[in-house]
C-alpha cells in the first residue's frame, strides 16, 4: 500500500507554518493506521498503545469517516473516533487506552499552538464516574480531561483543562458539542476555547507549563477507580481539527 504525504513543514494556514498537520485527509481507511510501527514510520500519526491483548491492531481502536469531524472545520474531509472498551487494556495493566500521537521529524517544542477539537458522542458516551484523560503530553503539564477526577471528589461530569494541577477552564459537556481547544505552549503560552463554529476566544493567559514535543497524545486513557471493580462499556470520542502551528494563532475553524 502507497501513502503519499503533504509537505508539512511548507503547508500554511493563514499567515501561521503548519509544523504539523494531524487532520486526517490523507489517510483513506483506518487500516491506513495499521501501516505505522517503530520499522516502518508512515504517516502522521504513531499507533501503538491501545488494547492489544487479543491481537488487536489500531484500526479495532480507531474508525474515520466525515461523522466524526467537525462540521465547521476547514482543510478537513474527515475525523476519527477513538473507542475504548473491557478489551482495551493496554500491555497488562489496569488503564484502558487507545491513543494516537505525532509522528514527525519536528520537534514540535517553543512558542507553538496546538489544535485540536473534541466531542463526547450522544452515544456510546463516556462513563462520568471515571477519569478520562483525553489530551495531554507525558509529563502531564497540561492536560484536557472528563469525568470524575482519581482520588479527588468534585462534580464528575465536567470536561477541563488542567495545568499545575489547577482547573484553568471547565465546563458540564454537552453531548454532540463540539469544543475546540487551542493549547498555547511555550512562553507566553494561553488557552483559546470554542462551541460549534465559533471562532475560539482567550480564556487563560499564562504558561500552561510546558514547551510541547511530540509526546503529545489524542485519544483516551482511562483510569480505574481503587478498590472497586470497574464497570466497563463501550466508550467513544471524537477528535477532529488536530494541528500545530507556529505562530499566531489562527482562532477560525
Amino acid at each position: 500500500m502507497r501513502f503519499l504525504w503533504l509537505s508539512l513543514a511548507s503547508a500554511s494556514l493563514s499567515s501561521a507554518t503548519i509544523l504539523w498537520d494531524g487532520r486526517f485527509n490523507n489517510y483513506s481507511t483506518a487500516a491506513d493506521f495499521d501501516q505505522w510501527s517503530w520499522n516502518n514510520q508512515v504517516g502522521a500519526y504513531q499507533t501503538y498503545i491501545y488494547g492489544n491483548l487479543n491481537g488487536e491492531t489500531a484500526s479495532s481502536w480507531l474508525t474515520l469517516g466525515s461523522q466524526y469531524m467537525n462540521p465547521a472545520a476547514t482543510g478537513e474531509k474527515q475525523g476519527v473516533k477513538v473507542k475504548i472498551d473491557a478489551e482495551s487494556v493496554w500491555n497488562g495493566g489496569s488503564m484502558l487506552r487507545t491513543e494516537i500521537l505525532p509522528q514527525t521529524s519536528n520537534s514540535l517544542t517553543g512558542n507553538l499552538f496546538f489544535h485540536v477539537s473534541l466531542q463526547l458522542p450522544t452515544e456510546n458516551t463516556p462513563d462520568s464516574a471515571y477519569e478520562h484523560q483525553i489530551v495531554f503530553w507525558e509529563e502531564h503539564y497540561c492536560d484536557i480531561k472528563y469525568g470524575q477526577l482519581s482520588g479527588q471528589d468534585g462534580v464528575a461530569n465536567t470536561l477541563q483543562v488542567i495545568t499545575g494541577g489547577e482547573s484553568i477552564w471547565s465546563v458540564t459537556p454537552v453531548l454532540g458539542e463540539w469544543y475546540n481547544f487551542i493549547l498555547g505552549v511555550g512562553s507566553p503560552g494561553g488557552l483559546w476555547v470554542s462551541t460549534g463554529s465559533n471562532a475560539l476566544t482567550q480564556v487563560y493567559s499564562g504558561s500552561l507549563g510546558g514547551s510541547g514535543g511530540t509526546d503529545w497524545h489524542v485519544g483516551v486513557l482511562r483510569l480505574p477507580l481503587d478498590g472497586t471493580t470497574q464497570t466497563i462499556t463501550e466508550e467513544d470520542f471524537y477528535y477532529s481539527g488536530i494541528y500545530v502551528e507556529d505562530s499566531g494563532p489562527t482562532t477560525t475553524l
